[in-house]
């Protein structure tokens, strides 16, 4: 009996395999492995054992391509030092803080006994720029690649691994010697060309459009024109996505079939080869090798006159790019084209038999907004936003995306042949990309038209995705069974089931380097952040509050704050509070009644507080407030009218004791051995199970006697990885060690995450420690 869809099963299987290897989510590796027994089971029942064996040797080989995806092939060289080693430079760009990134594929391995070759992810600092095809040296210090330290933040290792690289260097001295001239050096060649060419004939904000949608270039896209783009729904237009590769097919086909009157055959052949040779050009990104392999299967159809079928097609692109590198699962470009092409074949399925003009028009429509319904989980997952303005505004803009970039690749081939065509062509460039802005403008005025929804639980992602299939392949004829309201309540107890059932807590001890910020979120929906971080020497808006905090607020889905606390006045705990006062609504900010030194971050403060009318409270020792909801937080330092002798305002730090549940967390600020005397001889109540030590782990914090009234079961220390001042000191560690308390470092760890439940319980979580379950099973085997 012949499978329909082959490639689609095939694909399913591999995605199953991967995932069992890498996945952390235990829900979606109980769903893959129901699947897989189920799937294999029903082709066993059907005598189709070829078929059963076949498709379970591709969940093992995506198991064994996963694993060794990741698997770090020479892992010790972290901390070796390396000296006038060569290597060439394979790739290159700029950083977010403008310093030079080149990725480099070392001429032999760093070692004599290393056979392999590797390849390193290099931050350059200094004012000599370097190219692709350059020959270099360089020094320095061998780094391990970073874990994900943040939910929803920048995983670097994740990132930098799909792309092939081992590890990374901030050089000490990089120097040119000589130079490549193979394909690569060529390409890099005819890009500065074409660049050049769209620089001469455009404005620096259209040159810098076009350079994205042709060759994937963002460097020189401003803040403002892509924060426009992504409110409006139309970020796609600033990459280069399967919908300019298929435009480019398309001309490219017509040409030679109709301008040059060849046969289909030689039109399809010769699409190929140019969509391929393109592909190159751009870079290799996941929405451009998904399109030029869709329309090469397409073509080879016609080649060999076989017809064939669009999902099928779809799912051998996915196909090939996994078994390539299955780590492109977990990339956002990957996940959304193909999202959103399965969306658009599902719409095409829902409004077959349109025609006449309303009847495209309301294809149009429907498609659109299937195409959005379906790329919105993922759109959340990593952006934390939805643009519902999106579904119109693209049917306004892609009808002038095919003459757009008919202008561009006229603009870039006139240019380099006959330049007075080029400055006729941009015209018609920057008209259509002056009304996209227009539109663009338009839509985001629109009240809620771009909105926080914060990133979706895995789990309520596929529940979405099962329940949007039953409604646009069944439509009426299953709505009202009960197959579909389970599916909906399922989902609807995934998104809303903390909030009306669980009632868990979170409080969050953020990633912030060497700095102290602690972000406190209740089940429904309440936000207090405790100090913000600041990075000593980076300018605001470049800080921790804008960098760290405000992401991860986004990340919960928080739209408001219900109230800072700010400890004390040093920059790497109030830096980050300033930013965040200027970029998000603050209902309150909190401070000591100490009487501070005056500084210039307290002035910059203020005049956010009073520009963005923020209320402004002074707290001392036993001021507290409790919610409805059973939570209580509660000053316990410093007392009223305090004042220390000098100029140490640490000892004016807040210490605050949060409660819920049962569970008692104490969050030390700076304070120091001195002020915990004082509590101690007044009293307090001081007792917690969760502790945020003193001073980032100082050791004239955490006195001995100080930790046997507080009697923690879990402390917690947030200093930078490598610190200048040596926190946490040893001394500390050890008393800790002593008490037999469980010792959470955010320079190692990451965020710490402590999960509090009404029912006297929590959970800890390092985000740095994540494991696949794979990981977590095979250590828990290794142990018995």
């Amino acid at each position: 009996m012949k499978i329909k869809r082959p490639a689609l099963w095939a694909l399913l299987f591999t995605i199953c395999g991967i995932y069992f290897r890498l996945g952390v989510s235990k829900e979606i590796c109980l769903v893959g492995f129901i699947f897989a027994i189920y799937t294999v089971s029903r082709f066993v029942i059907k005598r189709q054992i070829s078929m059963a064996l076949c498709y379970m040797i591709m969940l093992g080989i995506g198991f064994t391509l996963a694993g060794q995806s990741v698997k770090a092939g020479l892992p010790s060289l972290e901390g070796q030092i390396i000296s006038d080693i060569q290597g060439v430079i394979k790739e290159e760009g700029k950083t977010a803080s403008g310093n030079q990134k080149l990725f480099i594929r070392l001429d032999r391995g760093v070692r004599q006994e290393d056979e392999r070759k590797i390849e390193l992810y290099a931050v350059w600092t200094g004012k000599e720029r370097f190219e692709i095809g350059d020959v270099v040296v360089l020094s320095g210090e061998i780094l391990s690649l970073k874990e994900q330290t943040i939910p929803g933040g920048y995983d670097e290792k994740l990132y930098l691994k799909t792309k092939g690289i081992d590890y990374k260097i901030y050089p000490e001295r990089i120097e040119k010697v000589g130079k490549t001239n193979g394909p690569a050096v060529w390409l890099q060649k005819q890009k500065e060309k074409v660049f050049e060419v769209f620089d001469t004939v455009l404005p620096k904000k259209e040159s810098s459009i076009v350079k994205a949608m042709v060759t994937g270039e963002k460097d020189d896209i401003d803040d403002e024109t892509s924060d426009l783009y992504r409110k409006a729904g139309i970020n796609h237009i600033l990459c280069v996505s399967g919908l300019h590769v298929s435009f480019f097919a398309l001309f490219l086909h017509i040409l030679v079939k109709r301008g040059l009157k060849q046969t289909p055959r030689v039109a399809a052949l010769t699409t190929i080869a140019f969509c391929t040779s393109f592909l190159v050009f751009t870079g290799f990104s996941p929405s451009s090798v998904r399109a030029v392999i869709m329309i090469t299967v397409v073509l080879l159809g016609r080649v060999l006159f076989r017809k064939s079928d669009w999902l099928n097609n779809l799912a051998i692109a996915a196909l090939i790019i996994l078994l390539f590198q299955p780590l492109y699962l977990w990339n956002v470009g990957f996940q959304l084209s193909f999202v959103t092409a399965f969306g658009i074949w599902v719409g095409l399925q829902v409004v077959t038999g349109k025609s006449g003009l309303w009847g495209r028009a309301e294809q149009a429509c429907i498609l659109s907004l299937v195409a959005s319904l379906f790329s919105y989980p993922f759109v959340a997952y990593h952006f934390f936003h939805i643009s519902l303005v999106g579904i119109v505004v693209n049917l306004f803009i892609l009808p002038f995306c095919g003459p757009l970039l008919f202008f561009t690749f006229l603009t870039a081939v006139g240019g380099l042949i006959f330049p007075p065509l080029a400055a006729i062509s941009a015209g018609g460039i920057y008209g259509i990309l002056k009304f996209f802005e227009i539109v663009c403008h338009v839509s985001v005025a629109v009240p809620n038209g771009y909105f926080l929804v914060g990133a979706p639980a895995i789990l309520s992602i596929a529940l979405y995705y099962l329940a949007l299939s039953v409604v646009s392949f069944y439509g009426k004829r299953f709505c009202n069974k009960k197959s579909l309201f389970f599916v909906m309540l399922a989902l609807g107890f995934s998104v809303f089931g903390n909030r009306v059932i669980f009632h868990e807590n979170t409080v969050a001890f953020l990633d912030v380097g060497q700095g102290d910020s602690t972000v406190i979120s209740t089940y429904n929906g309440r936000a207090v952040v405790v100090d913000g971080g600041g990075w000593y020497g980076t300018n605001l808006g470049k800080n921790t509050g804008v960098k760290v905090v405000k992401p991860y607020l986004e990340y919960l889905g928080i739209k408001e704050i219900d109230g800072i606390f700010l400890t004390h006045f040093d920059a790497d705990h109030m830096l980050g509070v300033i930013e965040l006062c200027e970029n998000v609504p603050v209902k309150a900010l909190y401070i000591s009644e100490y009487p501070y030194a005056d500084s210039q971050n307290w002035q910059t403060l203020k005049e956010v507080l009073e520009k963005r009318d923020i209320m402004l409270y002074t707290v001392k020792e036993r001021d507290a407030a409790s919610w409805e909801s059973g939570e209580r937080i509660e000053c316990l330092y410093p007392p009223e009218g305090v004042r220390f002798v000098g100029d140490d305002d640490n000892h004016g730090s807040l210490v605050l004791k949060y409660e819920y549940g049962g569970t008692k967390v104490l969050l030390m600020g700076d304070a120091a051995t001195e002020d915990e005397r004082i509590m101690l001889y007044k009293e307090l109540d001081v007792s917690a199970e969760i502790l945020k030590l003193g001073h980032h782990g100082s050791k004239y914090s955490s006195s001995e006697v100080f930790l046997s009234e507080v009697l923690p079961t879990v402390a917690i220390i947030s200093c930078g990885e490598d610190n200048f001042y040596g926190h946490p000191h040893e001394e500390t560690l050890k008393r800790l060690n002593a008490q037999g308390v469980s010792v959470y470092r955010t320079d190692r760890q990451g965020t710490i995450l402590a999960k509090i439940s009404p029912k006297d319980s929590y959970q800890m979580e390092a985000v740095a420690e994540r494991e696949p379950i794979y990981e977590r099973i095979k250590k828990t085997m290794e142990k018995r």
